[in-house]
């Protein structure tokens, strides 16, 4: 229990440094997290990315999303993938699944949506998440998918993103089905 307190005390902490005005304390505690940080600080860090218009502070947090260590932190990064104020960084918050080595193979489906609906970064990160997969997908969620992809190939216009999608097609048609 007394670990519990101070894991808690010690999470407050973080947050209050993460709100702080000063960068140098902001940045202080991003490396103090990176290092022994648990995952249930991450809203609080994807808030200050939604927030933040300093450079420097981006950059920690994203060097962070690409450091973490624990499976913990998938729901907080999906959270992040379906938060609107968080659309520019979208890219790096799927670039963190792979980077970090997190599965995310429970959400096949929004990684396609996110290739179809966005850039053609987005789509490059997503294509490499899928093709790091090592799991068996039901054989509907494979379908779906395979056809939320032609549909987005169909409708894409620009040429280089239409053939990230058409990899992406032929690698989730290849994976693994029970």
């Amino acid at each position: 229990m007394k670990e519990e307190k101070s894991g808690s005390k010690k999470l407050e902490h973080l947050k209050t440094q993460l709100l702080s005005n000063s960068e140098h304390t902001v940045i202080e505690a991003l490396d103090e997290i990176r290092t022994e940080g648990e995952a249930e600080i991450l809203p609080t860090v994807l808030e200050l990315l939604a927030e933040t218009d300093n450079p420097d502070i981006e950059a920690g947090i994203i060097q962070l999303l690409f450091d973490l260590q624990s499976e913990d932190a998938v729901p907080y990064l999906v959270d992040g993938l379906n938060n609107q104020r968080l659309k520019y960084f979208h890219n790096f918050l799927i670039s963190a699944f792979w980077q970090s080595s997190l599965d995310g193979s429970e959400h096949l489906t929004l990684f396609v949506n996110k290739a179809v609906k966005g850039d053609y970064m987005i789509c490059l990160e997503a294509l490499t998440v899928i093709e790091n997969f090592d799991s068996v997908f039901t054989v509907e969620e494979v379908q779906h998918c395979a056809s939320i992809l032609s549909e987005g190939i169909d409708r894409e216009k620009q040429k280089e993103k239409k053939e990230l999608l058409k990899s992406m097609l032929e690698v989730v048609e290849q994976l693994a089905t029970e």
